[in-house]
């Protein structure tokens, strides 16, 4: 009767438990450890505060002078493509010092350490703090775009996150 009511829990087509190529898929959400396999395959979205946010404009600066790289994901569009956001909200990927290369990047657990790498979110004027991990893979650098996907969790209170597929404009300052 048991094994009777705990198979009726899954509805046809739910592919939850299902494998595919030898490897279990697991239910997208947030995570204290991440792997390149984690990264989801769906647009782009996240959560600061316990709050679903959507992004609308995704930038990838490339800093001549200091040879920061930042990654961008924004709840508010500048007045220009690569233009000044005041107030920002969102998340920060950046790598102090040096560039993103193309091909995965990751720091699996939130004790690893970053090395040059700094991340941080922003949300009604406050800055985050906590520990991270994330797992990075930078598909293809252009003339104006970079597109890749991300999988980013934060270690506070409320379990914030940004995951998916991005297209970032590309901003030579």
């Amino acid at each position: 009767m048991l094994f009777t009511a705990y198979s009726c829990g899954n509805k046809s087509g739910d592919k939850t438990g299902d494998k595919t190529s030898g490897s279990e898929k697991r239910e997208f959400g947030w995570r204290d450890d991440i792997s390149a396999s984690d990264i989801p395959d769906f647009p782009v979205k996240g959560s600061i505060g316990g709050k679903e946010v959507q992004f609308a404009y995704i930038n990838f600066e490339n800093w001549r002078g200091s040879k920061d790289n930042v990654i961008n994901f924004s709840l508010a569009k500048p007045e220009q493509n690569c233009g000044f956001i005041e107030n920002f909200e969102g998340f920060t990927l950046m790598n102090k010092g040096a560039g993103f290369s193309q091909g995965p990047w990751l720091k699996a657990k939130f004790a690893d350490d970053p090395k040059t790498y700094q991340s941080s979110f922003r949300l009604s004027g406050s800055k985050s703090a906590d520990p991270w991990n994330c797992a990075l893979e930078i598909e293809s650098i252009g003339d104006k775009t970079v597109k890749g996907k991300i999988a980013l969790f934060f270690n506070d209170a409320s379990k914030s996150w940004v995951a998916g597929r991005f297209e970032a404009v590309l901003c030579n300052n």
